[in-house]
C-alpha cells in the first residue's frame, strides 16, 4: 500500500478502458444482503476453520522467509508466482493460471549504494538506490546540494537557475505542499527537474537513517526515473537542510542498477467455482510483490498470505458458495498497481458481474472492520455481517479517502464495482513497510488469522447471499469521490490518464 508522503498512486492507463464497467448493476442490486439459517452456520464454520486451523500464518513465512523479497519481475517474484500457482492447485482450486502482463522495466540493485558529504566537511550518508532509477554514471554523481521545498511545475520553472547542475534535495514537505493539486501535476513537476539540468535527486522520506523508504519514482508505469535518483534516510536529511540554511553543501553518491527492459510479469489466478451458472462473482486479492531492503512479510506478504488462506480454508470446509470466488495475486502493485490494472482492463466486459472485490495490503495488525470509500451501501451491506465480524473487532467501516487509490481495489473502485479494503491499525505498519525492518517476526499468527478470517467471512457472504449490490454510474462514483475528498485526485488522473 502507497502512503501520501510516498507518493501513492496508479499506472498510466486510459480512463476508457475501465468504464465498461460502469451504469451497469448486477442483478437482484440491493443495499442489504440476507443471511439465511445455512449461510450463517457456514460463516461460523469458515471463521472458525481460519481462526483455528487457518494457515495466513505459515504461507506469510514461507514467502518472507523461504522466498524472500519480490521485486516486481524479478527472480524471487518469478519463484513466488510459481509457488502460488502450485498451492491453489494442491488445494484443489479451479481455473488455475498466469495472465501475462509487460512492465517497461524491471530494477533491482547491483551494488551497495555509497554516499557522502563532501563540503563543507566529508561525512558518510545513508543512502540507497531509489526504486526505478537509473545507475549513476561511472564515477558516481557529484554537486551542490539544492532543497526543493514545493514540488510543483511552478516552482520547478521559477528555481531553474538554481536547480541546474544542482543534486536537488526533496522531502515529505515538499510533495505536501502541492499534494491537493493531485498526483499527476505532481510528476509533471518531477519530470521537469532533468530538462532544466538537475544532475540528480534525492529523496528523503526515510524514518531513521537505517530505514529508507522506497517508492519507485517510476511515474507509476514501471519506467525508470529520467535522472539518477537516490533514498536518503531521515536523520540525513535532516542535517543537510540544517547546513543548507548556513552556507552551500556539496555530496557524491554512486550505485549501479541492473535494469532489463519490456518484461512479461505474471499475475496468477484461481477459482472456487460458484453452485449457479450466471458468470457472477466475488474476488479476493492481494499483491504478491514487495520491495528489497526487508522481505515484505507486512506489505504484502500478510496480504497474499490471506488470498492463500481464504481459498484454503473455503476448500477446506467443503463449503460451495452461490458465486464464484476468484483469487488474485497481483504483481507490480508497488510500480503502480500495474497488475490489477491489467486485469480490470483484460476483463472490462465482465465487470458488471463482480459481486465485490475484497483486497488486503495494510499489514497484520488485528483488523478494524472496512474501508468503503463512501459507498453508504457497502455500509449497510457489512452492517448485517455485525454479529460475526464484531466478535473479532472487527465490525467498524471507514470512509476515509486517503487511501482510496492506493492499492488494488482502485482499478476496480472506479468501475462502479463494490470495493472493499480490510481496515487496520497502520501505525506499526507505516514504520514497517517498504523498510529493511518489514520481516516475519513482526507478524503476530493471532492478528493475522483474525484479519484473514474477516476477509474470508466477509467474501465469503458476499458470494453467497443472494442479492448483491449495484454497480455505480460515473456521476454516482463522482460524487462518491468528492464525498470523500479524492475527486481532485481522480479528475487529475483522468487529466493525466493515470487510470
Amino acid at each position: 500500500m502507497r502512503t501520501l508522503p510516498a507518493l501513492l498512486l496508479s499506472a498510466t492507463l486510459s480512463l476508457g478502458s475501465f468504464s465498461a464497467g460502469l451504469a451497469q448493476n448486477p442483478p437482484s442490486s440491493t443495499t442489504a444482503l440476507t443471511l439465511d439459517a445455512k449461510l450463517k452456520s457456514d460463516l461460523v464454520r469458515l471463521g472458525g476453520h481460519m481462526m483455528i486451523e487457518g494457515q495466513a500464518y505459515e504461507y506469510d513465512r514461507h514467502l518472507a522467509d523461504d522466498i524472500g523479497p519480490r521485486l516486481t519481475g524479478s527472480a524471487n517474484y518469478v519463484k513466488a508466482v510459481a509457488w502460488a500457482e502450485g498451492e491453489f492447485k494442491r488445494l484443489g482450486l479451479a481455473n488455475v493460471h498466469r495472465e501475462s502482463w509487460e512492465i517497461p522495466a524491471t530494477w533491482e540493485p547491483e551494488t551497495l549504494a555509497t554516499a557522502r558529504i563532501i563540503a563543507p566537511h566529508e561525512q558518510r550518508l545513508h543512502l540507497e538506490s531509489e526504486g526505478w532509477s537509473p545507475s549513476t554514471p561511472a564515477g558516481g554523481v557529484r554537486g551542490e546540494v539544492y532543497y526543493l521545498d514545493e514540488l510543483s511545475a511552478d516552482a520547478v520553472k521559477a528555481r531553474a537557475d538554481k536547480i541546474k547542475d544542482k543534486i536537488v534535495l526533496m522531502d515529505g514537505p515538499s510533495v505536501m505542499a502541492h499534494i491537493d493539486e493531485g498526483f499527476g501535476k505532481l510528476f509533471d513537476a518531477l519530470n521537469l527537474l532533468a530538462g532544466d539540468g538537475a544532475k540528480a535527486l534525492v529523496l528523503g522520506f526515510g524514518t531513521t537513517n537505517d530505514a529508507p523508504n522506497f517508492i519507485g519514482y517510476t511515474n507509476f508505469t514501471g519506467s525508470l526515473a529520467n535522472i539518477p535518483t537516490g533514498n536518503l534516510g531521515q536523520e540525513d536529511t535532516l542535517l543537510l537542510k540544517r547546513m543548507l540554511e548556513r552556507g552551500p553543501v556539496e555530496i557524491e553518491f554512486s550505485f549501479t542498477n541492473r535494469i532489463r527492459r519490456n518484461v512479461q510479469v505474471q499475475n496468477v489466478i484461481a477459482d472456487v467455482p460458484g453452485r449457479e451458472s450466471n458468470g457472477e462473482y466475488v474476488i479476493v486479492a492481494g499483491h504478491l510483490d514487495s520491495w528489497h531492503p526487508g522481505t515484505g512479510a507486512q506489505d504484502n506478504g500478510t496480504g497474499a498470505a490471506t488470498v492463500l488462506a481464504v481459498a484454503q480454508a473455503v476448500k477446506a470446509s467443503g463449503l460451495t458458495p452461490r458465486r464464484t470466488m476468484r483469487f488474485i495475486l497481483f504483481g507490480g502493485e508497488e510500480e503502480g498497481l500495474l497488475g490489477s490494472i491489467h486485469y480490470a482492463r483484460e476483463h472490462a466486459a465482465d465487470a458488471a458481474k463482480c459481486a465485490g472485490v475484497f483486497v488486503t495490503d495494510s499489514g497484520g495488525e488485528p483488523p478494524k472492520g472496512w474501508l468503503v470509500f463512501g459507498r453508504k451501501d457497502e455500509a449497510n451491506a457489512l452492517g448485517v455481517l455485525k454479529p460475526y465480524l464484531e466478535e473479532v473487532g472487527a465490525a467498524g467501516t471507514s470512509n476515509d479517502g486517503e487511501y482510496t487509490f492506493s492499492t488494488d481495489e482502485a482499478p476496480f473502485l472506479v468501475q462502479g464495482v463494490p470495493s472493499f479494503v480490510l481496515w487496520t491499525e497502520t501505525e506499526k505498519y507505516e514504520t514497517l513497510h517498504h523498510k529493511p525492518s518489514d520481516t516475519f517476526d513482526k507478524v503476530n499468527q493471532r492478528d493475522l488469522n483474525l484479519g484473514a478470517a474477516v476477509v474470508g467471512m466477509t467474501a465469503f457472504a458476499f458470494a453467497d447471499a443472494p442479492e448483491s449490490l449495484k454497480h455505480l454510474s460515473t456521476a454516482e462514483l463522482e460524487n462518491q469521490l468528492k464525498d470523500i475528498k479524492a475527486l481532485t485526485q481522480y479528475k487529475d488522473m483522468q487529466d493525466h490518464k493515470l487510470f
